[in-house]
């Protein structure tokens, strides 16, 4: 819950400037996201339907300098153990390429904590990100989106079994489709989003690579200041 409670304080940081400022815009987006979890351990492996919410916000200063922040979780409740992944980021994006302003490509970095309790991990971990984001105007108001990030140095952690560590780990995350903004302040979007964490377990003894991925379609809407 304390995650939900950072992102709603954000969004309500960043609304409040864009009322005063104009060359701030950005959207707040409530979505939804239908994934499949899969886990690979020393046990075996499990699968499960993790469906549950997300929400990312994101604001623009002068077209080209952004923030973008989001939280989700894949939700499942048939593994035994801890029943969520949940993932919370923040980047910090640069327009490399802008001719319009649903043409461009941006870059960037930022930071994920992330809660991995399907894998039995003891606690939090996080990352350092990097970003990218792209988008395709279409036809009117419709454009095409993609947005992924690199987890390139997830810090180690132990498990909740005391001999356990997971070492080696990164990852990386990507959502791509298509929003339509139907009106001037409100938008619909629609699109495919996956989460894929590799790891090492090792007991001092053996080691074991495995993987952690969560996938599925996302849809939701989006507000617009």
């Amino acid at each position: 819950m304390r995650l939900w409670i950072r992102l709603a304080v954000l969004c309500c940081l960043a609304a409040t400037p864009a009322l005063a400022v104009g060359p701030i815009d950005g959207e707040v987006n409530a979505l939804w996201w239908v994934n499949d979890t899969d886990v690979d351990t020393p046990g075996g492996s499990a699968s499960g339907d993790g469906d549950a919410p997300g929400l990312r916000a994101e604001m623009w200063l002068f077209g080209r300098y952004g923030i973008r922040a989001a939280q989700f979780s894949s939700d499942v409740d048939e593994f035994g153990i801890d029943d969520s992944n949940d993932y919370t980021s923040v980047d910090l994006l640069w327009k490399a390429f802008a001719p319009t302003e649903h043409n461009f490509v941006a870059v960037g970095a930022g930071y994920e904590e992330m809660d991995l309790g399907l894998l039995g991990l003891d606690g939090d971990t996080w990352s350092t990100r990097l970003a990218v984001e792209g988008r395709v105007g279409f036809i009117g108001a419709v454009y095409g989106y993609l947005q992924g990030a690199y987890l390139p140095t997830i810090d180690d952690t132990s498990s909740v079994v005391p001999t356990v560590e997971f070492e080696d780990m990164d990852g990386y995350e990507y959502e791509m489709g298509v929003s339509w903004k139907f009106a001037p302040f409100v938008s619909l979007r629609a699109g495919y989003r996956e989460t894929s964490i590799d790891f090492t377990q090792t007991d001092g003894l053996t080691d074991f690579d495995g993987t952690a991925e969560s996938t599925g379609f996302v849809a939701g809407l989006g507000v617009h200041f």
